[in-house]
């Protein structure tokens, strides 16, 4: 794993690499330092297509982004950055100030959604199985309390108490493990692009070239993709707008999660 040290450049906090073991990132420390920030973009980019996404390429490739005045493509960066390491109060701090920069509304996670993100499903899931076999052990040790009672040498009343207050504990548990499990998947299943148009992108009311607006969605703005249909895609904006938006004007945020999702023809 990359060494990370702390920096400060301007308002923003950068996760820079300064080892000086890599030629490659030294490069592109060195152009951002020196204020080229075009040509730090570039380095940070071709570093991120030959080693996989990484919180700290995207984070320092969104500063970059965000110095030579591409909002849109920095706070795309941003939020990657953000899914890899939702718990990272450099990485939000910076996301908030290139929001704040382009006119956006904070958009923060709650602790809530960082503890989505962080959390594995699995663990959930056995944990749903654990309260599973306890509830079961209960229910079949409150049918034989007698004969277990005889065998453990506990007095029953003791074990019935004991096996009933493990169905009121785990049944409950149980359910609330699989709202989290499933809450969890939901969250992390969702497939959010961030609008890429410089300005503003376009929303449509259907997949059709010079189809009528209902309205725009401004760049870096980070919305959630429902369907595609061809070169265009149905999203949910922040303020709760749906509409369709042209492929070249939003990039996904989990990088080709768009070419995962099935093909929906469009409304009627």
């Amino acid at each position: 794993m990359l060494a990370l040290v702390l920096l400060v450049s301007g308002p923003f906090a950068s996760h820079a690499f300064a080892d000086g073991a890599d030629p490659e990132l030294d490069a592109a420390n060195r152009a951002f330092t020196y204020g080229n920030y075009d040509e730090a973009a570039g380095l940070f980019q071709k570093m991120i297509l030959t080693r996989g996404y990484s919180a700290a390429l995207c984070f320092n490739l969104a500063n970059a982004e965000a110095k030579s005045g591409h909002p849109g493509l920095a706070l795309l960066n941003y939020e990657r950055a953000r899914y890899l390491a939702p718990n990272d109060s450099d990485i939000n701090h910076n996301l908030q100030l290139e929001r704040k920069a382009a006119g956006l509304e904070p958009n923060a996670f709650r602790w809530w959604q960082a503890l989505m993100l962080s959390i594995n499903w699995t663990f959930w899931f056995a944990m749903i199985l654990t309260g599973l076999a306890l509830i079961l052990i209960a229910l079949i040790g409150t049918a034989s309390a007698t004969s277990l009672a005889n065998l453990l040498k506990i007095p029953v009343p003791t074990l019935r108490r004991t096996f009933k207050l493990v169905l009121f504990i785990f049944i409950p548990l149980t359910l609330l493990f699989g709202f989290v499990e499933l809450s969890c998947i939901g969250f992390n299943n969702r497939v959010e692009g961030v609008i890429i148009a410089p300005k503003e992108a376009t929303l449509r009311i259907s997949p059709i070239d010079g189809s009528e607006s209902v309205g725009i969605v401004p760049e870096g703005e980070l919305v959630t993709v429902e369907k595609i249909h061809e070169d265009y895609f149905y999203i949910e904006a922040r303020d709760h707008h749906f509409g369709w938006v042209s492929k070249k004007d939003i990039e996904p945020v989990i990088a080709d999660s768009f070419d995962d999702k099935s093909e929906t023809p469009p409304s009627p």
